[in-house]
């Protein structure tokens, strides 16, 4: 309702405009001026008249547009503000990069001495492969001395061992009293030739078969006489050993047997040594041999 009251004020207003400005005369562009100049209220419906909407909302439009240039002002200031973070970050960068480049050139001189020093090391490599080389040979030549060294000192061993067994036995034949007076009394040695003699009559009797005289010759000694206790003749088959093994035992057992057959009388197989394991004592006992260790004096 007071909206409506108010439209139909306006256009009273409107009306009353009008009818006074047909009261004035205008003839010349002065009277246009005065009546304005009376009335500057007509101005705005001149305008109107004269001027089109677009140039009525330039006004408009112009203060936009400052309040926009305001604003881009604000945000140029901080853009200038950002720029200067940057100049000052793009600063510190440049700081930096001339600090690496310090580094680089450092890192380049480094590698530059590396490369000497591996340089240097391949040329050390290459004379440590040739003394290798040098000593894989005098090592090889080494070797081959070593192998003949060992044969020359296994040819020794078995040389000075057949010697000790040599000089043993001798020491056994010429000393065979020390050895068996113990044992037997009226004890004496048998020759090569008395045992040659009784080897000949045995075969000739065919007590003794030809495969078996080769091994009546191997005996070491032979030594008869009579049991000290019981006064029974008896003939001992000597073997003789520095150290006594099982073999040493085996062999007495069996050139004894062959021994009983040319004499014809006990004959009882006998191990001489020096020294002897309990597994030869052992072995001794059970198959009957006589073991006689006595020590070197």
């Amino acid at each position: 309702m007071a909206v409506a009251i108010e439209s139909g004020s306006e256009l009273q207003k409107s009306a009353d405009a009008v009818s006074e400005m047909e009261r004035w005369q205008i003839v010349s562009f002065a009277d246009i001026l005065r009546a304005l100049e009376a009335h500057p209220e007509w101005l705005a419906r001149l305008r109107e008249l004269i001027l089109t909407s677009e140039l009525l909302e330039l006004p408009r439009k112009i203060g936009e547009l400052l309040r926009r240039v305001e604003k881009m002002e604000g945000d140029i200031g901080v853009l200038k503000e950002d720029v200067s973070v940057l100049k000052e970050d793009v600063t510190v960068l440049k700081q930096d990069v001339a600090v690496l480049k310090e580094d680089v050139t450092v890192l380049k001189q480094d590698v530059a001495v590396l490369k000497e020093d591996v340089t240097v090391l391949k040329q050390d490599v290459a004379v440590l492969k040739e003394d290798v080389a040098l000593l894989k040979q005098d090592v090889q030549g080494l070797k081959l001395e070593m192998t003949v060294l060992k044969g020359d000192v296994d040819y020794l061993k078995g040389e000075f061992g057949r010697f000790k067994g040599s000089d043993f036995e001798r020491r056994v034949r010429e000393r065979f009293a020390a050895y068996f007076g113990a044992v037997l009394k009226r004890g004496r040695l048998i020759t090569q030739e008395q045992l040659m003699a009784a080897v000949d009559e045995a075969e000739e009797a065919g007590r003794l078969l030809s495969v078996e005289r080769e091994e009546v010759f191997l005996v070491d000694a032979l030594v008869e006489g009579m049991i000290r206790s019981s006064g029974k003749p008896v003939l001992l088959a000597i073997e003789t050993s520095v150290a006594a093994y099982p073999e040493d035992i085996e062999r007495a057992r069996r050139r004894a047997d062959v021994l009983a057959k040319v004499f014809g009388k006990e004959t009882i197989p006998t191990v001489v040594c020096v020294s002897a394991d309990a597994t030869v004592k052992d072995r001794a006992q059970e198959t009957g041999v006589l073991l006689i260790c006595k020590e070197l004096e």
